[in-house]
This record gives structure tokens, sequence and C-alpha cells, in this order.
């Protein structure tokens, strides 16, 4: 704001400057005014007076040329109206140069004819030029920013359709992701032989997955309840496959009420679960626990770190498209810590509708 202000002063002692080293070369150098005045010694006084007056005037006529950049905002069919804005500031500079001479005259007393004429040319021409490059410099910041804002905004469509692609890619990977379809068919094969009612239960859980994939693999946001819903199928679907070595603890009912208003990008908090079971050892023995937990505006989703035998290597595609999903929607991030210990990520819950 400041720094704005300031620099908006030295502008105008700018200008100023400019003014009044044009109106000089008008006078005295081309020889502009009466060949006697010419020889008259230029005082301090006189500098002063011609100063505080051009100051004046000059004021006038940024302010006038204040209001017609605004008037010509956006900048669209420029040509036509440039020509409309130079008729406007022309005339309105003639004018403020026509009543401020008259209002001289009753200080100084009447002008010869030619003199008048020629104080009120000078002033227009000196003002006319002044408010132009004050334009000029007014329509180049505009041009700027508008281009600015137009860059901005294509880069903005850009990156969403890159973070769009690599979602759906992400989602269909998964969702034709041989090595997950055979282990859930094989199991569903066996439950099919030995327990028809879990059987179809599994099926039941596959199938939910799988529609909710589908449904909003090009949504930016849900409630979280419907993730957590989409969520406990896929953990029916783990616990099935590895029983108690395995256990998600979710919200309860009375949590989830406090965020009714609030959501996640779809899929996130399941791929933070698939990551926890992915990369960490787990046993009936020594069971792998995701806590999932909500902080005031927050999900908070956690596990213990339980290194593998043989370290699974990390990509890492997954926690950066989630970043990345993030940045387009929300100016708050995610929050990714590991302590050794645990390995805890805390996600921003993002109002819906936005």
């Amino acid at each position: 704001m400041k720094k704005g202000f300031y620099n908006g002063i030295l502008l105008y002692a700018k200008l100023w400057f400019i003014a009044i080293v044009v109106s000089f070369v008008f006078i005295y150098v081309m020889g502009y005014g009466d060949p006697d005045d010419t020889k008259v010694a230029y005082t301090l006084y006189d500098f002063l007076l011609d100063g505080t007056m051009m100051a004046a005037y000059l004021s006038i006529s940024l302010l006038f040329n204040y209001f017609f950049i605004r008037i010509f905002q956006p900048l669209q069919h420029y040509s036509s109206k440039m020509f409309i804005y130079s008729i406007m500031l022309l005339s309105t500079n003639l004018l403020t140069a026509i009543l401020m001479t008259k209002g001289l005259t009753l200080i100084w007393g009447a002008l010869p004819r030619q003199e008048y004429i020629k104080t009120v040319y000078l002033f227009c021409l000196v003002a006319t030029f002044i408010s132009g490059i004050h334009a000029n410099i007014s329509f180049q910041k505009i041009y700027k920013s508008q281009a600015e804002e137009k860059h901005h905004l294509e880069m903005d469509n850009i990156r969403q359709r890159e973070i769009n692609l690599q979602t759906s890619l992400i989602a269909l990977k998964t969702q034709v992701d041989p090595h997950f379809l055979f282990n859930n068919f094989s199991i569903l094969s066996d439950l099919i032989e030995e327990s028809p009612k879990e059987a179809h239960e599994f099926l039941e859980s596959l199938s939910r997955v799988y529609r909710y994939k589908l449904v909003n693999m090009s949504t930016h946001l849900v409630s979280v309840d419907n993730e957590l819903r989409m969520l406990r199928s896929y953990v029916h679907l783990v616990s099935t496959r590895f029983g108690n070595a395995i256990r998600v603890i979710f919200p309860t009912a009375e949590q989830l009420t406090t965020i009714q208003t609030l959501g996640v990008p779809p899929l996130v908090i399941q791929l933070l679960v698939e990551n926890a079971i992915k990369h960490n050892a787990h046993s009936a023995a020594h069971p792998l626990v995701v806590n999932i937990r909500i902080d005031q505006q927050h999900i908070v989703v956690s596990n213990p770190i339980m290194h593998l035998s043989s370290e699974v290597e990390s990509t890492k595609l997954g926690l950066a498209n989630l970043q990345q999903r993030y940045r387009l929607l929300s100016d708050e991030q995610p929050t990714i810590n590991c302590d050794g210990q645990n390995f805890t990520v805390i996600l921003p819950l993002i109002k819906l509708g936005k």
C-alpha cells in the first residue's frame, strides 16, 4: 500500500518536471513568447509561480485522465477507444486551460488576445502531452496485468487438464490392475466353494469399490462420509485376504456430523491406507493398525512404521498426485510427517461446492 502510494507521488513528480521542461522549451528556447519577454531574467519567483500553476493544472488534467482510463477498460477495440479518448482528453484540457486562464486574469488583469490564446494553447498542449504519457504508462500496466492474468488462467487450465489426466490414468490403472483383480477373484473363487454367503458379501464390496472409482473418476470433491463408506468396502476386501493382520480405525458417526459440509478429493484416504498396507509388514501376531481420525477441519491418517524384510520400491507417484490435486483445489496443502516410528498424513478438508 505504502509502496504504491510513494510510486504514485514519484510518478507525478516526474510528470510535473517534464511539464516544466516542455513549457520552458516552448517559451524560451523556441521563441514561442514575445521576443522582448525572452530577454527578461527568469527569477526564482517566476519558477515557483510557473511550477505551482503547472502543478495545479496538471493535477486537474491527470484527474480527468484517470476517469477516462477507467471508462475505457477493458482494452477491447483499442484503436477506436484511443481516438475517442484523445478527443475527450484534448477537449477537457482545452476547457480547463480556458477556465484557469480566465481565473488568472481576474487576479493579474486581462491579457492581450494574442497572449491569452498563446497561454491557453500552451497549457492545453503541455497537459495533453503529459496526460498522454501518463495514459500510456497506465495502459501498459493494465495490458501487462491482463496478459499475466490470462497467462495464469491458461497455466491453471493446463495444470488442471494434466491433473485430471493423471487422476484418470491412476484410476484406470487401478481399475484394470491385473494383480489386484487376480487376488480378489482368487479369494472370491475360494469363498464361493467354502462360504457362498461370504462370497456374496465380498462381491458386493468389490462392486462398491469399483462403482465408486468409476462414478468419481472426474469428480473434484466428495463428502468424507462417502469416501469412508467406500473405504469400508475396500477394508472388507483387504480383511478377507489378510484377516486380523490389518486393522483400520474409523472416525465415529458423531465426529462425522461435525464435517458434513466438508470434503476431500476422491480416493485420497483409500490411497493412504493402500500405501500403508503395501509398505509395512503385518501379521496376525503383529497387526498393522491404520488410524483415521478427525482433527477439527483435517483428516489425519497415521500408521506405525513396520519395516518389511525386503523393501518395496516406492515411486511416490500417489503422494505427488495427491499434493498436486490439493494445490489446485485449496490454499492449504497436505502435511506429511515421518518421525521414524509413525507415518502420518494430515489432509485439509475443503468446503463442498467450492
